[in-house]
Parts: structure tokens; sequence; C-alpha cells
């Protein structure tokens, strides 16, 4: 059982696992180069932030079973090629979040009362009292994007200082926000109302380029920005421009979007930009935590079979089962499509499944469900690990039913969403042994392959509705791939769905959602 453990991690780990009877090799420095040479040598390899463990590291390690990631993101692993070649990913949630949240309250202060640069000016010899006024935490309001664990700490602790905590996470229902003495907006009203803005997301696509030129338009004047979360969320160019107009006040920044930052960073020009090297999670006692943590984690895997942390073992485990793994795609296409369809906050989901082969599969099928729901609605990585809990932390309650089996379909899934006293529902299926389709939306039955830009829509069922929709793709020159059509029992109401070559404009969904007799339109991405 040989380790290797790169990026300088606690002494602690290395002594539990040589404890525990592993041969453990230490390379805090190594090359990617060097890695990817001798990574074939090993059992398991252990990381914290700076190794990059790609799809060409995991495939010339032959011999690994486990990576573990001494920290709680993991978005410095290819999971899906880990995954792929049935290697375990391991990390330690948890264990460095009060690090990070001290670290971003203590930015906030410094970029609000400029002490570094103070600091640095009274060491020039120079005693500039006035220069250096500050502005009071006490009576502002404090924009919190992303609800998480850290994102809480800092709500609790600013909340202390007399600062008003407002929030963005569209997976957290109010009440669970309110219960913490946060109050939930909007992503826009949160830039309207700021005084101070911290950024606890995870970097997606989703997330990329957040704030931007045109979000900095919406913030008051004289906003400061703390970001200690990811890199490449905050626009840099457009963050160094809103400070050089006056428009931010100040920023304090441990995350870039390149890293090491590059030195001709227009940031680093800047007198009222703080920044820090990614560090803020780096205190002895994160440290520490997070090196024991992913040693014990690795020590009962061993003892017990126990995957504590694993983020893909699900995953991992069935993805042989002959069969299954086209169901587990489907789950996530239907996940992903109800997430695109329902209201914005849910608070019940039931998942139920029909059919003798998927009846032992049930739970994975939800775990599957849900990261499908959940990576469309947040910002942060769920997988089949975590998704229960983050659906728990999001207010999801959660159900799962076997049903007798359907007339139409020998194994069904569906899925069914609540919010309140309304209801959403999606059904799909798979022909053959892939050929994954969604067969019922509501009370539609409408088929169709879940893949690409989706246009679905209600209407009344009246003639010429179809062929004006379709005049409109016409002119915005995209071809239809597929079209998909269903009426209600009384003939009343009728559901379409088009699949189209290209992408869907916001001025074209609009046109669709304007024709006569057309209730509502959404575009669906898979």
């Amino acid at each position: 059982m040989k380790v290797l453990i790169t990026d300088g991690i606690d002494s602690q780990c290395a002594q539990i696992l040589k404890q525990n009877g592993f041969d453990v090799t230490e390379k805090p420095k190594i090359s990617k180069e060097e890695l990817k040479e001798i990574i074939g040598d090993f059992d398991k390899l252990i990381v914290r932030s700076a190794t990059k463990v790609t799809s060409e590291i995991i495939e010339a390690g032959k011999k690994l079973q486990l990576i573990g990631r001494a920290g709680a993101g993991v978005d410095n692993i290819d999971i899906e090629a880990a995954t792929r070649n049935g290697i375990i990913v391991m990390n330690t949630p948890g264990g460095n979040t009060i690090s990070a949240a001290e670290h971003t309250c203590a930015m906030m202060l410094s970029a609000a009362r400029l002490i570094p640069q103070a600091t640095a000016d009274l060491k020039q010899g120079n005693w500039n009292k006035t220069k250096f006024t500050g502005v009071e935490l006490e009576g502002k309001t404090l924009s919190i994007i992303g609800l998480g664990k850290i994102g809480r700490e800092v709500a609790s602790r600013m909340q202390a200082f007399g600062m008003k905590t407002i929030a963005y996470d569209p997976m957290i229902p109010d009440e669970f926000a309110a219960h913490l003495n946060i109050e939930l907006l909007p992503l826009h009203e949160n830039f309207i109302r700021a005084d101070f803005i911290t950024i606890h997301s995870s970097l997606n696509e989703s997330t990329r380029n957040l704030i931007s030129e045109g979000t900095f338009e919406l913030m008051k004047q004289g906003v400061i920005i703390v970001n200690c979360a990811r890199g490449g969320i905050i626009n840099e160019a457009d963050l160094a421009e809103a400070i050089e107009s006056g428009k931010v006040r100040a920023a304090a920044l441990d995350v870039f979007e390149t890293e090491p930052v590059k030195a001709d960073n227009p940031l680093l020009k800047l007198e009222r930009v703080i920044v820090t090297p990614h560090i803020a999670a780096s205190t002895n006692e994160a440290q520490e935590k997070v090196a024991v943590q992913i040693a014990e984690q690795i020590v009962e895997w061993k003892r017990r079979g126990k995957l504590e942390g694993a983020v893909n073992a699900s995953a991992v485990e069935l993805a042989q089962a002959p069969g299954v793994s086209a169901y587990l795609a489907l789950a996530e296409k239907l996940g992903a499509t109800l997430a695109q369809l329902a209201p914005s906050q849910a608070n019940k989901m039931t998942v139920f499944t029909s059919g003798e082969f998927l009846h032992k599969f049930n739970e994975v099928i939800t775990a599957a469900a849900l990261k499908g729901f959940l990576d469309v609605r947040q910002s942060k990585d769920t997988n089949y690990i975590n998704a229960f809990t983050m659906a728990k932390e999001c207010g999801i309650g959660l159900e799962q039913k076997f049903e007798k089996e359907n007339p139409d379909y020998t194994n069904l899934i569906r899925i069914e969403l609540e919010n309140g006293s309304e209801k959403r529902m999606i059904g799909g299926t798979v022909f053959g042994d892939k050929e994954i389709r969604i067969v019922m939306i509501d009370q539609f039955l409408v088929e169709f392959k879940p893949e690409g830009h989706i246009i679905i829509y209600n209407n009344i069922d009246k003639p010429g509705v179809i062929a004006h929709v379709t005049q409109l793709l016409l002119q915005h020159n995209l071809n239809v791939a597929y079209v998909a059509l269903s009426r209600d029992e009384e003939k009343k109401v009728a559901m379409t769905a088009i699949v189209v070559d290209g992408e869907v404009s916001d001025a074209l969904l609009q046109a669709v959602s304007s024709v006569n007799g057309v209730s509502s339109a959404n575009l669906v991405l898979l």
C-alpha cells in the first residue's frame, strides 16, 4: 500500500498512515512531469490545492485506487476521469471552514480600515492619519453570495459587528435563512443593497464572471468586495476599472483566476486592493485538521471499507453494474430538466421507481436525480455521496418510493417536486440498453431525448400555434431536430417540446412566449 503525498501536507498525515502500515513517500514540490512519471508506482495519492490531478495524471496512475484531497474543494481533481477509472476521490469537508471564515472577516476589516496600506506607509516613516480614513461596519449591509458552511460562519461573526446580513443562494429556503437572521434576496437585489459583498461560491459555468461590468453598475457607489472563494467568479479587469472609477471603494482578494497570480495583473497595482496568496485555509489548526482527517479516513477505508468523505463512491461501485449506468444518467437528466422547469425554490422532492430491476437501485437513483437538480440550481459541486446532505442543508425534504409495474414502461423513473401548493412532475425511461427518453411532464405524455437545447411550452390546443413557433425558429436560422407533442385528456391544453440545433437567444424565447395561445415557455439546456 504505497501512498504519495504532495503539496506540503502536515506531517501528522504521514505519521498516522505509517503507524497503520502504509508505505509513504512525500514529495511536497513535485512537478507535473515528475508526478506523471512516478504515479504509476502508487496505490494512493494525497494532495492539497497545488497539485493538479488531471486526466493525464490519472491515466498514468495504473495502480491508483484512491485520491485524497486534504481540504474541501476538489476542483483540482478530474473526478470524471477518476470515476471512469474506478478510483475513489475523497475530501475533508469542514476541516478548514473556520479558518476560511476568519480570513474572510479579517480581509473585510482590513479593506474597510485600510490596515495593510497604513502599516506599509507608517513603516516608510510617514504619519498620515487623514489619508487612511476608513468606514465602519456597524449598520452596514453585508451581502453573502453562497450560504454554505463558510458563508454562514461569516454571517454569524459579522452580525456581531452590527452588520445587517442579506444573501443569495437559490437552494436555501427563506425560513432556513431567517433562522440565521439572514434575509434571502434575488441576486440583483443583493448587488443593489449591499455595502459589502463577500463571495462563497464554487467556480462553475454559472458563476464564472458572476461579478463583472454589468453587475458593478447595479452596486452602490463605494461598495467593498471580498473574495476568498475561487478566482474567476469576479472579472478581474472589470474589477480594476470599477476601483479606478471609484465605484468600488476597496477589494480584498485571496484568490485569482490564474494562480500564482501574474505580476502584470492590474489589481496588484491598485492601492485599494488587498491581496493574499490563497491562504484563507492556511492556519496551523486547519492544516492539522485536514491532514489528520484525510489520513484517518484512509485508515478507516483500509480497516472497515468505510468511505467517509468520498465524493464518487456510489458512481465507482455502480459504474460496472450492467444496465444501471443508463438509468443513473437518465435520473440526472430528469433532475436537471425539472430544475429548469420548476419554481426557484422547492421544499420536497419525491423520487418514484417502478420495475423490479430499479427497486434495489432506488437510493442511488435518488442521489443521481438530486445531483442533476442541484448542479443546475446551485453553484456548489454535487455528487452521489453528498447529494442527500446538500439537499437537507437546502431545506429539501426527500422521499423515495417504489411503485408497481407501469403498464406502459418496464422500468420508469418519476420525480415530483413540490413548493407549497405547486407541484411539478417529470418521468423517463431507457429503451434498449442506453436510449434515454423523457416520456412525461406533468399531465402530458410527451417523449423526447433529453439532449441539447430544448424549448418546452404550454399552449391552448388550437391550430396554428406550432406553425407560428417553427416560423420563429426559421427566422432565427435554427433547425428543428425533433418535435414532441401532447394534449391533456380534455384536449384543451397542449405541451410541445422542440429540440433545436444551435443556441436559443433570450429574444427568441420571449418571442415564443408571446405567441398567441402560448401560456409559458422554457428553455432547457442539457
